[in-house]
């Protein structure tokens, strides 16, 4: 499995917005995309004084799956949320291969 994932810096005054935006537009909109099999939604350390950090990690089963992915629709989906928050959202991404998982 290869994981996308994207930490967001989000500001505090768009913080629910920007939140329930990712869960009812993008997520969905990245799922029907069929490059990803699953998203998830983390929040980064909770009590830290910076403004809410979140990680967003898109499941792909293959790296082929997340290339493609980044060649065909990243962009769009990219420029919806900068259109829609401009700077008041900061992003890094990276990728992530599992390894093992033990339960």
């Amino acid at each position: 499995m290869i994981i996308y994932n994207v930490t967001w810096q989000v500001a505090p005054e768009i913080d629910e917005n920007w939140l329930e935006w990712m869960q009812t537009h993008h997520i969905p909109k990245a799922l029907d995309t069929l490059y990803f099999e699953e998203v998830t939604i983390l929040k980064v350390g909770m009590d830290q004084p910076t403004d809410p950090t979140y990680a967003v990690q898109y499941k792909a089963s293959s790296r082929r799956h997340l290339q493609d992915y980044l060649d065909t629709e990243a962009a769009l989906l990219k420029q919806e949320i900068h259109e829609k928050f401009g700077e008041q959202v900061l992003s890094f991404e990276t990728q992530l291969e599992l390894v093992s998982n033990q339960s």
